[in-house]
């Protein structure tokens, strides 16, 4: 496997020189535009870090990047926008260690899940592309801010965010499901945040901007209409960008100066197919940002509190048997063993200090904050255990 041809010539004269000794990540980097993206930052020199859900397809994309690239350097992490507990743990992960990267490339996103939902209980499609990448970007935009050099975060939205509108009543499409509504307030949603955030963030170290892929043959359209999707493109032909060239925006964002906010993609047929260039940021896009935000936050604070309660009901439940074991003669000890280090581990995590010692929302009613899991009560327990 190679770059075509056209490819190279395009980026001899449009992309950067080089991005050797840079770092960009890329999400959804296993198959279409963000391997074609992983794959063109590898050929010019950066090292590559792939974002994926499916670790195994993610395994396969790297051998295959370092088998067409020898000297590339490639790693992996593991990250499932549908689950704001893995978001959490790769934002937390990426700070701990102290990820160096020049480009964050949200690429990551899905089509067509009727009846699906986030593990928070959110509408798969909005919930992954809009409301996990949301949650991402407000993870890690503090920690981008500190680093030494400029980082540049881009969001892949969608030409049919132009068609799109945001009615908050039924934001999920509750009442009646529309897959290609819901994918298009998705990316909405997500180019108005965005473009929010770049204003909010201009002048500082980090550059937000969007590039979009126009229509591009890959899998999510393959998975989402079938293979007549690939049937189609050969009698349409042009009206399909291939990945490798809707990935190219990344290219055209990493060597021109492009302001804050911009969408880079394909402008010829509406939109649909070409070369990356600046396209028109519309105003629903760039009005009612206010309103979106608020709905969010309220959103996701929701959702905190119901996923905070049910972690403290386990826990409660884990130390109540725990305490009827140690009080039993002929008690399971393995049992025991294995509940009092799960405990312990809560205790001394990151979650204990979020559900109690912080708890700066003001989630937890005050019958919980003093009940067994308190900092008193899980002493008692760990001081009873360790004089078995």
């Amino acid at each position: 496997m190679s770059l075509k041809e056209k490819t190279v010539d395009w980026l001899k004269k449009n992309g950067p020189a080089s991005l050797d000794g840079k770092t960009v990540l890329v999400t959804g980097a296993n198959s279409g535009v963000g391997f074609a993206t992983a794959r063109i930052a590898a050929y010019l020199g950066a090292g590559v870090i792939l974002a994926c859900r499916n670790t195994e397809k993610a395994e396969r994309a790297k051998d295959a990047l370092i088998s067409e690239f020898p000297d590339a350097r490639v790693s992996l992490m593991k990250l499932d926008l549908a689950d704001f507990s893995s978001i959490d743990a790769f934002a937390e992960s990426f700070m701990d260690e102290k990820t160096d990267v020049d480009f964050f490339i949200n690429n990551a996103g899905i089509f067509r899940q009727p009846g699906k939902k986030t593990r928070d209980g959110f509408e798969l499609v909005i919930g992954t592309n809009y409301l996990g990448v949301y949650r991402l970007c407000e993870r890690l935009l503090p920690y981008f801010e500190t680093l030494l050099h400029p980082v540049t975060l881009i969001n892949t939205v969608s030409l049919i965010h132009k068609i799109a509108k945001i009615e908050y009543g039924d934001f999920y499409y509750s009442k009646k499901y529309s897959d290609l509504a819901a994918y298009a307030r998705s990316k909405l949603c997500l180019a108005r945040y965005t473009y929010a955030a770049a204003k909010k963030h201009e002048g500082g170290n980090t550059k937000l901007g969007m590039t979009q892929p126009g229509i591009a043959l890959t899998p999510l359209g393959v998975n989402a209409f079938g293979k007549g999707v690939k049937r189609l493109s050969k009698v349409l032909g042009r009206a399909f960008n291939s990945p490798e060239k809707s990935a190219l925006a990344f290219a055209y964002v990493a060597a021109h100066n492009v302001p804050p906010g911009s969408i880079i993609g394909p402008t010829k047929f509406f939109g649909g197919w070409g070369y990356p260039k600046p396209n028109k940021v519309i105003r629903r896009v760039k009005e009612g940002a206010d309103e979106l935000m608020s709905f969010t936050e309220s959103e996701i604070a929701r959702t905190e509190k119901e996923r905070q309660i049910r972690r403290i009901e386990r826990f409660e439940g884990m130390m109540d048997e725990a305490l009827r074991l140690m009080s039993e003669p002929d008690a399971d000890r393995e049992r025991l063993k294995s509940l009092v280090a799960e405990l312990e581990a809560y205790y001394t995590g990151r979650d204990w200090k979020k559900d109690f010692a912080d708890d700066e929302a003001g989630l937890l009613p005050s019958e919980l904050k003093r009940g067994v899991l308190s900092e008193d009560g899980i002493d008692a327990l760990l001081d009873e255990y360790n004089e078995l």
